[in-house]
């Protein structure tokens, strides 16, 4: 595929120890991009530095952080502020969530699946988006549980969780305005800690270069645009600048 031209760039992952947010690092990286990612662990970034090509992992800084916190946000934005702002932010903290039927879980089952795949979105964009140079891009990472028909009762809570994603991420495209642009990519794709799952119907890697795409400026006039990525030869046309009507939105 082609590679999108980040070339002196910075970019934040938020969630690129995670299993989506590997791909979006080593797209970034293969893009040209210098990229930071936060983490409690700094053994997870050395993991994530031992996936990465030789002539890659050099331009991986990790920064020490929780960014699923308000306060932690902050400490990465202030970390983020010194090194001198960002052009991009790619946003993969959502992980999936399966559990009993959702009145059986009961609510304090409910709160803490919509604390954790809800608020680091919030906490993240609170504290990254201002950080955002002129022209610059922020584009959340979601699933598709929030977007079918019809709701299995195990994952209640993840779909009501990825729904609210949705808004919240279309609320703070209005407010931006489009600079910086903001969009978000629900992913119809399986992954693991190992790459990604077998039958999936995308791999990892076309995830992560539609999103260095979306942070780059071949993706100038996209704002505010939900974009479901289902199949390869989809992200194809993206990435040659060939989209078809429905492919962006």
């Amino acid at each position: 595929m082609n590679t999108p031209q980040l070339a002196g760039a910075t970019a934040l992952v938020a969630g690129g120890t995670g299993n989506v947010g590997y791909f979006a690092v080593d797209a970034l990286l293969r893009a040209g991009a210098e990229v930071l990612v936060p983490s409690r662990d700094p053994a997870k970034i050395e993991r994530l530095r031992s996936r990465l090509a030789p002539d890659l992992e050099s331009r991986l800084l990790g920064l020490r952080g929780d960014i699923g916190t308000a306060a932690g946000a902050r400490e990465i934005a202030a970390q983020v502020r010194d090194a001198g702002g960002l052009d991009a932010v790619v946003s993969t903290v959502t992980s999936w969530h399966q559990g009993p039927p959702v009145l059986a879980a009961g609510f304090d089952a409910f709160r803490s699946v919509i604390e954790a795949a809800l608020y680091p979105h919030f906490t993240a964009a609170e504290a990254l988006v201002p950080l955002l140079r002129p022209g610059g891009a922020y584009t959340t990472v979601n699933g598709p549980a929030g977007f079918v028909d019809q709701v299995g009762a195990q994952v209640g809570p993840i779909a009501a969780a990825t729904a609210a994603q949705n808004r919240l991420v279309l609320a703070i495209a209005d407010e931006t305005g489009g600079d910086p642009r903001v969009n978000e990519l629900v992913m119809w794709a399986y992954m693991g800690p190992n790459g990604t799952r077998p039958g999936s119907p995308l791999r990892g890697e076309a995830v992560g270069d539609v999103l260095a795409w979306l942070s780059s400026p071949a993706a100038k006039d996209v704002h505010g645009a939900t974009v479901h990525l289902r199949q390869p030869d989809q992200a194809q046309r993206i990435l040659d600048g060939q989209a078809r009507q429905g492919d962006l939105g």
